[in-house]
């Protein structure tokens, strides 16, 4: 087979391509560039609206989740659909944990102004999950309501109204209970 000039330099030009395609695939997996929501999805009216009304939008699913006539600590009236060990820790809302809006949680929730320490994030259930911690808080009812850096996949976090009490906590491997 006899190559000419014009498919020696195709194949150069095609090196080179190739090339550049993996320095910047590879500059990529080296160095990932995490982007967050400058705005939210949406209005402040829609988000007074949802947490009023008794039918709220859950936006990771994209469907409506109907909380009428549910008292959401009622342990009696919890099912457990599931068991899971993970690791726990806590957080409290300070902007060296969260980001400029520690308060405001992923799913638009201000647990700041809530004021309970019901909260958790969790990156691999949905938002509105209610899961129980036995050992940590017996039948009380905690409420997936933010998310956690992507590289935790498998864990979940309290939200704490205290620096100090998120560190007192510290990290534990825990049993969850996730209920209906």
């Amino acid at each position: 087979m006899k190559f000419t000039e014009n498919t020696i330099r195709m194949t150069i030009r095609e090196k080179i391509v190739f090339t550049l395609i993996l320095v910047i695939f590879a500059t990529g997996m080296i160095n990932p560039t995490l982007t967050t929501a400058q705005n939210l999805i949406i209005t402040e009216t829609d988000q007074k609206l949802a947490y009023e009304s008794p039918v709220s939008f859950d936006l990771l699913t994209q469907r409506f989740i109907d909380n009428r006539n549910k008292d959401v600590n009622d342990p009696f009236d919890q099912t457990v659909v599931r068991t899971v060990t993970v690791i726990a820790t806590a957080y409290s809302s300070t902007v060296d944990q969260c980001d400029d809006t520690p308060c405001i949680t992923a799913n638009g929730f201000n647990v700041c102004e809530h004021g309970i320490e019901d909260t958790i994030a969790a990156n691999f259930l949905r938002f509105g999950t209610k899961v129980k911690l036995p050992e940590v808080s017996g039948d009380k009812i905690y409420i997936v309501r933010d998310r956690m850096n992507p590289k935790y996949d498998h864990r979940i976090d309290l939200w704490m109204t205290s620096r100090n009490k998120a560190i007192s906590f510290g990290k534990r491997l825990v049993k969850i209970e996730i209920v209906e």
